[in-house]
């Protein structure tokens, strides 16, 4: 039996499609490994999503939450509340087959009982996501960002160079959150998630912790997903450009230390007063970029 644990936030329309589909479909092949338990957390949505589970789906776990305290906090409830030896963690905007879960746990099972072991992410229209990585470092981080802007315009050259390298089954530093697969020992030896982040490098903390503790991660592309990268925090770009840079700081004091958390410091103050001068044509206003660097120089975890 396998524990499916949705977090969800605002995203009713993705999360019930989610459900129909694990709910209604079957497995080509009956096995045990189509046998899983449903638990969605939902984090104090204001869309219905929480109703619409406790009435639509009344056999289905509802852990609806007092407060948003980000994704990891939610996770981690999740994993305090359920108790089957396999874990599947999926973002409510992820659409997954029971074919493809049964396939993850048997990629497992073949690799010898790794970690944790990801799918292969797409968009909606086919465009591959990049969902896997190296530890983050200056030089990642950089190559990571240059990846993603191309792949957000769509650059067939983007394409090519994400499928040529997510298209086989290889160890990696790090998985998207979004969709992987762990058994609950894995979360035994490395312990809860850092919920001094509310959104964004939780996922990869969490993967570089377990490796700490030597345990492997794989991402493979003998299973697909699709995705809908971020359905949650598109309504407010600007907040989600906040938790992604305050992520992005403690992230770089707890594994590179204050001398890095520095110079990171200096470069994003750089950047908003940039487009504090810009205004409006930075496509920020004058207030988020403030906002922005106010929580830059908060303390880390705050």
């Amino acid at each position: 039996m396998i524990d499916i644990l949705i977090v969800n936030y605002n995203c009713v329309t993705y999360l019930q499609t989610l459900l129909d589909t694990l709910i209604h479909e079957k497995c080509a092949v009956i096995s045990r490994r189509c046998e899983y338990e449903i638990t969605v957390i939902d984090n104090h949505s204001s869309d219905g999503s929480a109703s619409m589970v406790e009435t639509q789906y009344p056999d289905i776990r509802l852990i609806p939450r007092a407060s948003n305290d980000g994704y990891a906090a939610a996770v981690n409830e999740g994993l305090a509340a359920t108790r089957n030896r396999e874990i599947l963690l999926l973002n409510s905007d992820v659409r997954i087959t029971p074919q493809a879960v049964s396939a993850l746990a048997r990629i497992w099972e073949r690799l010898e009982y790794p970690g944790i072991v990801a799918p292969l992410h797409f968009e909606e229209d086919g465009f591959p996501q990049l969902t896997w990585g190296n530890k983050p470092t200056l030089a990642t981080e950089k190559r990571r960002q240059k990846l993603d802007a191309a792949a957000r315009r769509r650059e067939s050259w983007v394409k090519r160079e994400l499928l040529a390298e997510g298209c086989r089954t290889r160890q990696v530093d790090w998985v998207s959150g979004s969709c992987m697969f762990f058994p609950r020992s894995t979360v035994e030896e490395v312990g809860p998630w850092d919920q001094n982040f509310f959104l964004f490098f939780e996922d990869i903390d969490w993967c570089l912790q377990a490796r700490g503790k030597g345990l492997l991660i794989y991402h493979t592309s003998e299973v697909h997903v699709k995705h809908t990268h971020g359905a949650s925090m598109d309504e407010d770009p600007d907040l989600a450009e906040m938790e992604y840079r305050r992520s992005q700081c403690y992230f770089t004091k707890k594994y590179y230390g204050g001398m890095n958390l520095f110079q990171l410091r200096l470069y994003l103050t750089a950047k908003q007063l940039k487009r504090w001068i810009q205004g409006r044509w930075s496509g920020f206003d004058r207030g988020t970029s403030y906002q922005i660097l106010r929580e830059v120089w908060r303390k880390p975890g705050m």
